[in-house]
């Protein structure tokens, strides 16, 4: 069977996956349905990172960046040990090619919660009504005294709005802390990610050749079957 190579990824993984198709159904979801909740035996330990491993597609051939590869490795650890059969979580499609999560994907959320407030950078803390109207009146005042105190009331506003500014930068440095503390801990739990991207040179290229040198790095297990 030869594959043209800008259809390749879709018609392998379909074919690979499922032969059910519904008329209401996208190629992507069809891919999706067919390859969500399926299990991968993996022949390589997978970081435990969301960054997660690319194997690049060109011809026949794949291959990895073995020095990314081994960074990440180095820096995160192992998710996912080789011989693993870790379960497809999540299907997307991204880069030229297909990324599959697998057993989560390497990350807990998009999002990281504390006290069910999303964590994020904290954003200047605005002028105060106070110090608005002080700044107005210091434009409209000739008083020498009165601008005196006025100056004097203002900068009160300010070093009150500069402070509020540290204690947010503080608190947020805490929380940033415990965040990552928190991903240290657990991220092996998570899962790890790899993409099949396409660089095929040439305009169609066997099916059973990407099949063969997939199982290189990675094996589609069948869906397993529900027994009563």
């Amino acid at each position: 069977m030869i594959v043209p190579r800008n259809f390749l990824i879709a018609i392998f993984t379909v074919a690979a996956c499922s032969h059910l198709a519904y008329s209401q159904e996208t190629p992507e979801d069809r891919i999706k349905r067919s390859l969500e909740g399926r299990q991968m035996l993996i022949k390589m330990d997978m970081p435990a990172t969301d960054v997660g491993i690319d194997v690049f597609v060109e011809d026949t051939v794949l291959t990895i960046d073995q020095d990314k590869y081994n960074k990440l490795i180095r820096e995160n650890g192992v998710a996912i040990k080789q011989g693993s059969r870790p379960r497809i979580t999540a299907v997307r499609f991204a880069g030229g090619g297909i990324e599959l999560d697998l057993d989560g994907g390497g990350s807990p959320s998009l999002d990281w919660v504390v006290g069910g407030v999303v964590l994020s950078a904290p954003t200047p803390v605005a002028k105060s009504d106070r110090e608005v109207e002080l700044e107005r009146r210091l434009q409209n005042e000739s008083n020498p005294a009165t601008i005196s105190f006025l100056r004097n009331d203002l900068e009160s506003e300010r070093l009150r709005r500069v402070d509020q500014d540290q204690r947010n930068h503080e608190a947020f440095g805490r929380a940033s802390n415990l965040r990552s503390e928190y991903i240290a801990e657990n991220r092996k739990k998570w899962g790890s990610k790899l993409r099949i991207i396409i660089r095929s040179r040439k305009e169609s290229v066997p099916l059973r050749d990407i099949v063969t040198a997939l199982g290189k790095y990675a094996e589609l297990l069948p869906r397993e079957t529900v027994t009563k």
